[in-house]
């Protein structure tokens, strides 16, 4: 494992932003647990990416975006679905593979955690490892821009993903289209009996159909972001990796990263300061997040 030299951990000033010591300190942790993360990846031979802000700062910045404190990474959805069986054996304290079968939160991507650190994002949940993090999305094959609202699958996707989140409101909605004719009774059977499930079996469901719609369609998105509206990319464009230096470590990156970064940023060339999306997040490299909780929260 590659291990940072003292001068890494020096403050200093980049892009007119400065980075202190405590920053580095973060950075460090968090580029150790994608030395392991890439280490368990060769192993089982899964192919991945950095990926949004981590993707932008390797080639723009050769590391880090100077204002961003955390590492995105991202796998297309079959070599997602072996990670996911094979982590929790492969990390083991003082790491921890959070997903939604492993600990009590519900999302649809999955995080590595130090647990010796502290990466505080609900202050209200004290039983879930809230360890400083490098998150890890899927790529699901999901309709053009264009395609999505005529797209009946993708519909299928959005409303099995809101019976995981709220299946009284889904139940509701469904009921109402029945009386109004757009729903079959079978429809509504269907949905009712998901929605009795647990929420870690919905989300399964949820996930399973994301699985049987892989590589159905040429274009790929974290579906969240697809639900959400954002742009969509060509599965080609992940075809192909290249490695960039990324501070003292290299990171596997698409090879057709300006057209991922163009369809994403436009002209990412130009840095435009701006906040972490984690900012809210409480931040300590010195100190487990139990060890906080317990002190301070």
């Amino acid at each position: 494992m590659i291990k940072p030299d003292r001068k890494f951990f020096e403050k200093e000033t980049r892009c007119d932003f400065l980075v202190d010591e405590k920053m580095k300190k973060i950075w460090a942790v968090e580029l150790e647990m994608l030395q392991r993360f890439d280490e368990v990846c060769k192993k089982h031979d899964l192919t991945y990416w950095v990926f949004y802000g981590t993707l932008l700062g390797a080639v723009r910045h050769h590391g880090f975006v100077p204002w961003d404190d955390d590492i995105d990474l991202a796998m297309l959805r079959d070599d997602y679905e072996r990670f996911q069986a094979l982590a929790p054996y492969e990390f083991t304290e003082p790491y921890f593979f959070q997903s939604s079968y492993t600990d009590r939160i519900v999302w649809p991507f999955s995080k590595i955690r130090d647990s010796r650190t502290t990466g505080i994002e609900f202050r209200d949940l004290k039983d879930v490892n809230q360890g400083i993090f490098i998150d890890v999305f899927p790529l699901d094959s999901v309709p053009s821009l264009d395609e999505a609202k005529n797209d009946d699958v993708f519909a299928t996707q959005m409303l099995l993903w809101n019976v995981v989140t709220d299946p009284a409101r889904v139940l509701l909605g469904v009921k109402q289209e029945l009386i109004e004719g757009k729903r079959r009774i079978e429809d509504v059977q269907i949905l009712l009996d998901i929605s009795k499930k647990d929420i870690k079996e919905r989300f399964r469901i949820f996930e399973n159909a994301n699985v049987a719609r892989f590589g159905e369609t040429e274009e790929v998105n974290y579906i969240m972001g697809a639900f959400g509206g954002s742009n969509t990319m060509k599965r080609e464009w992940f075809r192909d990796t290249v490695y960039l230096p990324f501070e003292y470590m290299e990171v596997p990156v698409p090879a057709e990263y300006d057209k991922i970064l163009t369809r994403r940023y436009g002209d990412y060339h130009r840095p435009v300061k701006g906040g972490s999306t984690h900012q809210n997040i409480i931040l300590d490299p010195d100190m487990s997040y139990r060890e906080y909780f317990a002190k301070y929260l």
